[in-house]
């Protein structure tokens, strides 16, 4: 079935010759393609002062005219960023094939030949109208999803933990609490978050979805919308964990799923319980037995069903000390797993050598010396969403 050509009577064209003759007999051809806003300019001094005025979508330009000649023309309006795309059509007597490479060296989207021919005037034209509206109408859309995604980012975002929430939570609980997220296109995967639970526990959660973008982002929605559903107050992690994964494997499509770590950090007893379903080893600081000695540094056991992949899910609660001066470290695997041309990625391993290393360039604050570690060995984009969570106990 014939795609129906589009409608050009919206479609305005500009005309510029010395010959009033030409500049008629052109209005009279083009006018069989429905086009009727049409203008005209005698030279290209003129001409150029019609685009800025008459805004056309075509111009019909003589090559040979008096004042400014058509290349010269041309060349002004490629100079000028508003008009870099404006169709540029020539119209010119002089056929060898040097003049015809000059047209184009000067701007033009194509050239017809006179003496005029109508049918190939109104399909030439044509065609590079068909063309600007398509382009038009693809930057418009793009315009528009860019538009979106802007704002469903920033939707996003204002799930996670905004500076102010994270002053007053470490104000409250005595902590120093650093966060990094950056996706790796316009929408990601990744979610984190901190919930008071009384004066003397705080729960701390860190979910990374499988992939990014659109879908992955969805599910951030979906996963904040459930958390309210589920109190955490008085509930073991596994067991909150067990029932965000039956709830999560009600509503994710086959085939999507999410690590997960979920601890509550009780103050009144120096101990951090968690669960976890497969997330990135996360790593616990303690401070040294011996004075002058720099802190223990561990990776703590992660090991657990991914989220939404299956109903009959177990999860296990591995309760350690965190005292004072202590600290926990989360991150999403992208740390682990995005490297760049001349380093590999970083590894599991290799993490608590990695935390060492900005501990000793700032002790308070090492999630900055962290990121720009990261960032000089990593190729940009990134492949996957990054998040990174420091939460450190004062001493």
């Amino acid at each position: 079935m014939p795609v129906p050509a589009l409608s050009l009577s919206d479609c305005r064209v500009l005309i510029v010759d010395d010959n009033e003759f030409n500049r008629k007999s052109l209005a009279l051809v083009i006018r069989r393609a429905g086009i009727t806003d049409i203008a005209f300019a005698e030279n290209g001094r003129e001409g150029l002062a019609a685009v800025d005025r008459f805004r056309p979508d075509l111009v019909l330009l003589d090559v040979d005219m008096p004042v400014m000649n058509g290349w010269e023309m041309c060349e002004a309006l490629r100079r000028n960023a508003t008009h870099e795309e404006l169709p540029v059509l020539f119209q010119t007597a002089l056929d060898s094939d040097e003049e015809q490479v000059r047209c184009f060296e000067a701007g033009g989207s194509d050239f017809i030949s006179k003496p005029i021919k109508p049918g190939e005037c109104v399909a030439r034209v044509r065609h590079q109208l068909e063309k600007r509206k398509l382009f038009n109408d693809l930057a418009a859309f793009r315009e528009r999803v860019q538009r979106e995604l802007s704002h469903a980012r920033a939707m996003q975002t204002s799930l996670l933990p905004e500076k102010r929430r994270l002053a007053e939570v470490a104000d409250r609980y005595g902590l120093t609490l650093d966060a990094h997220f950056e996706t790796s296109s316009e929408l990601g995967g990744d979610f984190w978050g901190l919930y008071p639970l009384g004066d003397r526990r705080l729960g701390l959660l860190i979910v990374d979805f499988a992939g990014h973008g659109i879908t992955a982002a969805i599910n951030t929605f979906r996963l904040h919308t459930l958390i309210d559903r589920f109190p955490m107050h008085h509930v073991a992690p596994s067991q909150w964990l067990a029932q965000l994964n039956a709830a999560l494997k009600d509503v994710l499509p086959t085939g999507q799923f999410a690590t997960a770590f979920f601890g509550i950090l009780d103050l009144a007893t120096d101990t951090l319980t968690f669960a976890a379903a497969g997330s990135p080893n996360p790593v616990l600081g303690t401070p040294a037995s011996t004075k002058g000695d720099g802190p223990d540094i561990r990776l703590l056991d992660s090991a657990g069903l991914v989220l939404g992949a299956s109903r009959r899910a177990h999860y296990v609660d591995r309760s350690l000390r965190l005292p004072r001066g202590g600290f926990l470290f989360l991150y999403s695997d992208a740390l682990i797993e995005c490297g760049g041309d001349e380093h590999g990625p970083l590894g599991q391993d290799a993490v608590p050598d990695f935390v060492r290393e900005a501990l000793a360039k700032d002790r308070a604050h090492p999630l900055g010396p962290m990121m720009d570690s990261f960032y000089a060995r990593t190729r940009l984009p990134l492949r996957d969403d990054l998040t990174a969570v420091w939460v450190a106990r004062r001493a």
